[in-house]
C-alpha cells in the first residue's frame, strides 16, 4: 500500500486529552528523568533515575484514540495545516496526521515530509524551566520529541524512506539554544515565524509552503534576499570545538483572515482559535509583536461544529491570547476598552452550537474589570456556575509595581502601574464572583533584573488576597524568565544559582496558596462536567491532595542545606505571610 506523502505528527505530550482536565495539560512539563543522580540515594533504590514516576505520568497523560493510525484528535495547529495542505490542492490520500504510536505504518518510499509540531522540544519553555530547575532534570516534553524523532528515523531506514523531517510550530526557537539537536533529530529545516519566535503562520499557504519543500526550493535560496513569502537561513553555532548547521526557514507574509482555512477534523480537547495577537505589548512576550486579528463568530462557530459532529465534543476551548481584546480597534480603543457587543456576539454563537461548557484560554485581569457589566453579561451567555466553572490562564507576572511599569505597562491598561495591586484583587474578585477561576503565572528573574523587594512584594500581594478574599479561587504558577518577545537578545534566568534566596520564597509561598487554598479548597469543584468527568475530577484531586505537599517539604529542606539566609525567607513566609 502506498503512503502518503506528507505525514504530520506530534509527540505524546501533545497528543493527549490529559482526561479533560485543562490543568492537567502542563504535566508535560514534569521532569522525567535525573540523568544525575546517585545510585546510591534512597529515591535511586525506588525509582532509578525516574523523578515524576512514570506510572503517575501515564495515568493523567493518557493516549488519544487513533482510527487505523490516523489521530482521531490532534492539535489545533496541525488541523489547521492540514485544513490548508486540502484546500490547496493535496489530495485527502497524501496528508495523514498520523498518532504517535503509529508513526512508522506511514513513513515509506512515496513519503515526502514528515512534519513535527513542537510546543517545547527541548524543555525550554518557562513552565519546564522551572520544574526541571533550568534543565538539569529532563521533562516528559523533551524525552518523548526525542523518542519521536528516534523512531521516525528509524522508520526511515527500515523503510527506505528519504522524506524530508521539518520541526514547527511555537517552540522551534528552541533550537537555536540546543543546535546539536538538529543533526542528532536529523531536521533538513525548522521553520520559524515571522519576526524569529512567533508560531509560524503558514496555515493560510501550506500548500505553497510544502511545494517550495518537496520541490527543493529551500535548498537554493538566497539567504541574503528576502523575498515576499519565504527565506531561508543557513545558521552556524560554535559550541567549544565543534561547529553545527541548520536551515531555518522563516515565513514573513502573515495570511489574511479569509486565507486561513477552517479545520476539517477533531482538533485536542475542542480547541478553536478566535483571534491572532493581543496589542498589549509586553516586552517578555512575544505574541505582542503578531498583527491582531480577530475571527467571525461565524468562523468560530462552523470549527466547533467539526469537534461536534466527528469529535463527539461537548465543550469548546477558546484560544486567544487575550479574549478581553477580541473586537477592539486599537486605534480608536486608546485606553483598550474592552468591546462589549463583540464578544456577546461571540459567546453567543459559541453556545449557539448546542456545548455544554466553554471557557477561553487567555485573558488580561485589567481587561476583565475595564467594563463591569462585561464578565457578568459573559457568564450569563455561557450559564457559568457553581458546577459550571470557568478557567482563565492571566499573567499575573509580578507584584512589582517597578517591574510591571517597565516591562507590561499596557498590561494594565486602562489603568496606570501604581493601581496595579488593585487591579489584581478587584480582577480576582470580579471572576470569582461570577464563577471565573483565574491561573496565574509569574515570572522570576525578570530579565534577571528583579531585586529582593520585588519577589516579596510579589509575596505580599498574594497573601493580602487570601487574608482580604478568603473565599478567593485562584492559583499561581511561578515561571523562570526565557528570552523571548521584545527581551530575545536577553539571558535565561538561572534560578540555580541563587543569588536572591527570595526567589525561593515565592515558589515556596505559591505552591503553599496552591496547595491550602487550591487543592483543598476549590479543585474538587472544577473539571465536573457529567458523571464521568467528575469520577475524573475526584481521582486527578485525590492524588493532588496526597503529593501536594511534597515541594514544601521539599524547598524547606533545600533551604536548610543552603544555610540560614534561605531558612529565614521560609520562616518569614510561615511567621507572616502562611
Amino acid at each position: 500500500m502506498a503512503t502518503p506523502k506528507v505525514v504530520l505528527t506530534a509527540d505524546r505530550t501533545l497528543m493527549s486529552p490529559y482526561r479533560g482536565i485543562s490543568l492537567a495539560t502542563f504535566f508535560g512539563c514534569a521532569p522525567a528523568i535525573d540523568p544525575n543522580r546517585d545510585k546510591n540515594s534512597f529515591w535511586y533504590k525506588i525509582l532509578k533515575n525516574q523523578v515524576t514516576p512514570k506510572v503517575l505520568f501515564d495515568f493523567i497523560c493518557n493516549w488519544s484514540p487513533d482510527v487505523n493510525g490516523v489521530a482521531k484528535f490532534a492539535p489545533y495547529g496541525l488541523r489547521k495545516v492540514e485544513a490548508g495542505l486540502l484546500r490547496d490542492g493535496y489530495a485527502r490520500k497524501d496528508v495523514v496526521v498520523a498518532h504517535p504510536n503509529h508513526i512508522e505504518k506511514f513513513i515509506g518510499p512515496e513519503t515526502e515530509v514528515v512534519g513535527t509540531y513542537e510546543m517545547d522540544p527541548l524543555g525550554m519553555g518557562p513552565v519546564t524551566m522551572t520544574f526541571t530547575f533550568g534543565r538539569k532534570q529532563t521533562s516528559y516534553d523533551e524525552f518523548y520529541n526525542a523518542d519521536l524523532h528516534r523512531r521516525i528515523n528509524a522508520a526511515k531506514k527500515k523503510n527506505g524512506s528519504h522524506a524530508k523531517v521539518i520541526a514547527g510550530a511555537s517552540g522551534t526557537w528552541q533550537y537555536n539554544y540546543a543546535p546539536e539537536k538538529i543533526e542528532e533529530y536529523g531536521l533538513y529545516a525548522v521553520l520559524e515565524g515571522e519576526m524569529g519566535g512567533i508560531a509560524p503562520e503558514i496555515d493560510g499557504h501550506a500548500g505553497r509552503f510544502f511545494d517550495y519543500l518537496i520541490d527543493g526550493q529551500f535548498e537554493n535560496m538566497d539567504p541574503f534576499r528576502k523575498r515576499k513569502d519565504f527565506k531561508v537561513d543557513i545558521k552556524e553555532f560554535k559550541r567549544g570545538d565543534k561547529t553545527h548547521h541548520g536551515r531555518f526557514v522563516n515565513f514573513w507574509d502573515r495570511p489574511e483572515l479569509d486565507e486561513i482555512p477552517e479545520i476539517t477534523e477533531p482538533s485536542m480537547h475542542g480547541m478553536v482559535e478566535v483571534m491572532r495577537g493581543c496589542g498589549r505589548g509586553c516586552k517578555f512576550c512575544d505574541v505582542t509583536l503578531r498583527s491582531l486579528r480577530y475571527y467571525s463568530p461565524e468562523k468560530v462557530k462552523k470549527e466547533i461544529e467539526v469537534n461536534i459532529k466527528k469529535g463527539g465534543m461537548d465543550r469548546a476551548w477558546i484560544h486567544s491570547d487575550d479574549i478581553f481584546v477580541y473586537g477592539m480597534d486599537i486605534r480608536t480603543a486608546k485606553n483598550m476598552e474592552p468591546n462589549r457587543d463583540a464578544l456577546e456576539d461571540l459567546f453567543k454563537a459559541i453556545m449557539s452550537t448546542g456545548v455544554k461548557h466553554t471557557n477561553p484560554t487567555h485573558g488580561t485581569l485589567s481587561g476583565a474589570i475595564a467594563d463591569e457589566r462585561l464578565v457578568p453579561s459573559l457568564s450569563k451567555i455561557t450559564r457559568a456556575g457553581p458546577d459550571n466553572l470557568t478557567g482563565i490562564q492571566c499573567g499575573f507576572e509580578t507584584g512589582s509595581t517597578r517591574l510591571i511599569e517597565k516591562y507590561a505597562d499596557r498590561k494594565l491598561a486602562p489603568y496606570s502601574p501604581d493601581e496595579w495591586h488593585w487591579v489584581v484583587k478587584e480582577g480576582v474578585k470580579t471572576l470569582n464572583e461570577n464563577y471565573w477561576i483565574p491561573a496565574f503565572t509569574l515570572i522570576m528573574g525578570l530579565d534577571n533584573d528583579e531585586q529582593p523587594e520585588d519577589g516579596w512584594e510579589t509575596i505580599r500581594l498574594i497573601s493580602e488576597l487570601e487574608r482580604e478574599q478568603p473565599e478567593a479561587m485562584f492559583t499561581a504558577t511561578p515561571l523562570t524568565f526565557v528570552p523571548i518577545g521584545l527581551l530575545e537578545k536577553s539571558e535565561f534566568y538561572d534560578m540555580g544559582q541563587d543569588n536572591d534566596p527570595t526567589q525561593l520564597g515565592v515558589m515556596y509561598k505559591t505552591w503553599q496558596h496552591n496547595f491550602k487554598y487550591g487543592i483543598q479548597k476549590f479543585m474538587t469543584r472544577t473539571g465536573k462536567h457529567g458523571a464521568a468527568g467528575k469520577l475524573k475530577a475526584t481521582a486527578f484531586n485525590g492524588l493532588a491532595r496526597s503529593l501536594g505537599g511534597v515541594p514544601l517539604g521539599a524547598m524547606e529542606r533545600y533551604a536548610r542545606r543552603k544555610g540560614r539566609e534561605h531558612e529565614r525567607v521560609i520562616e518569614k513566609i510561615k511567621a507572616e505571610y502562611w
